[in-house]
């Protein structure tokens, strides 16, 4: 029988940001909620996932009567600041058994992140199996569930291509440029524009070791301060035309309503542009120079994001089965741990009572040699040894088939096992 593991949670795929905002988890909050979680009699384990995209509660559920995932985990932040729990309650998803491990899986994996494979998230479960490990909720059945769910996702990185390809487009301009302009480490790069997209293209370029960059911006403190923690170069825009005759790659990331590079501009060189701009701010023309002049447009990128995509998705199929094969794993592993317990009780008792026959055994022959008396007890230890053979192998066996459920009871009552006779 699978252990009583849960899940409860909402993310970006049914819930819009403005629902999320009403499940937020500052760390006071998550410290708080695991507290509650440790004092529940109704849990025996607990984590807590929260992302921008995700809030998921993890619990692995005792013994405790009439007890589910959606009470218990509803009961616990009901009254945590930061949470309107009537405003999200029909945004929840809930998985239980297997199936919440295989969900814990895809996320692990990237399967079901809004960007398909992107590895933010293996971090992120990680981080939150160590605060449960560190709060004290980290149980056997869900330390197991989460190290099977990390394993899955090292496993798709390392074994599969999910997050092999760029798709994003600032990733896409820069493997493009890699294509065509070469090494970035030989590149004089030049960013034109300091906003959210230009400050990615040069945290990808950096990632990279590009060689020279140097970010233009109107706003020179903008551009500065974007330097200053990428560790580039800082130029006003009217240093423009001095950097386009001083570069090998250019990528225009700007929000200006007006053409920023023209043709005059263009010395004929080896050069790379991409315009990753809308309305356009390279000119369109010097797309037709030819030569060594190259342009691209964001339209060109697309199609480049769209095929990286495509060859994601194309390895989903191999992820799912490496999902398979690990839950199929921790099923059998944790099968055979649930009837340990029992094989151990057994065979305590077993020599409890060989023990007490033995010593009653040797009282009643008077004088025994030291030999006599080894080969008593060499004969009663193979002889429990013998009995329980068969009756320990077929727990073992029965509970890698998932049917030890009844064979437990059976050898429980047969043997008048007790609960203490299990740990």
């Amino acid at each position: 029988m699978f252990p009583r593991v849960g899940c409860l949670g909402l993310n970006y795929r049914a819930a819009p940001v403005e629902i999320r905002e009403h499940l937020s988890f500052a760390p006071a909050a998550a410290g708080q909620v695991r507290t509650r979680a440790k004092r529940e009699d109704r849990l025996d384990g607990f984590a807590l996932l929260s992302t921008c995209n995700r809030v998921e509660f993890y619990v692995h559920l005792s013994q405790v009567p009439h007890a589910d995932t959606t009470t218990v985990v509803e009961d616990l932040i009901s009254e945590v600041p930061g949470v309107d729990l009537p405003a999200v309650r029909s945004y929840f998803y809930a998985h239980e058994g297997p199936a919440a491990v295989r969900h814990l899986c895809r996320v692990a994996a990237g399967l079901d992140s809004m960007v398909l494979g992107e590895p933010q998230i293996l971090g992120q479960v990680g981080a939150a199996y160590k605060d449960a490990e560190k709060a004290g909720t980290a149980s056997g059945a869900l330390a197991a569930s989460f190290r099977t769910a990390l394993r899955v996702g090292k496993r798709a990185r390392l074994e599969t291509a999910l997050n092999r390809n760029p798709v994003s487009i600032a990733s896409v301009a820069i493997d493009l440029a890699r294509r065509i302009a070469g090494p970035l480490t030989d590149l004089r790069v030049t960013v034109i524009g300091a906003g959210e997209m230009g400050a990615l293209v040069v945290k990808i370029l950096r990632s990279f070791d590009a060689g020279r960059v140097t970010i233009l911006n109107r706003n020179l403190a903008r551009a500065r301060s974007v330097a200053e923690r990428m560790g580039c170069e800082a130029a006003p825009l009217t240093h423009l035309a001095k950097q386009l005759a001083d570069s090998d790659l250019v990528i225009c990331a700007t929000k200006s309503e007006e053409v920023l590079v023209r043709q005059q501009d263009i010395e004929k060189r080896r050069l790379v542009l991409i315009d990753l701009s809308v309305p356009r701010n390279i000119d369109p023309e010097l797309g037709t120079l030819g030569g060594d002049v190259q342009l691209f447009d964001i339209d060109d990128l697309r199609a480049g994001v769209e095929t990286s995509l495509n060859k994601r998705r194309q390895e989903i199929p191999k992820v799912e089965l490496l999902i398979d094969e690990e839950v199929r794993q921790l099923q059998l592993r944790l099968r055979k741990e649930a009837v340990e317990p029992v094989i151990a009780g057994l065979r305590r008792k077993a020599e409890s009572i060989r023990l007490q026959e033995l010593e009653r055994t040797i009282e009643s022959m008077g004088e025994l040699s030291p030999q006599s008396v080894e080969q008593l007890r060499y004969f009663s230890r193979t002889l429990v040894n013998r009995l329980l053979r068969e009756p320990t192998h077929c727990l073992r066996n029965t509970a890698a088939g998932g049917e030890s459920g009844q064979v437990v009871a059976v050898v429980r009552s047969l043997f008048a096992l007790k609960d203490s006779d299990r740990a």
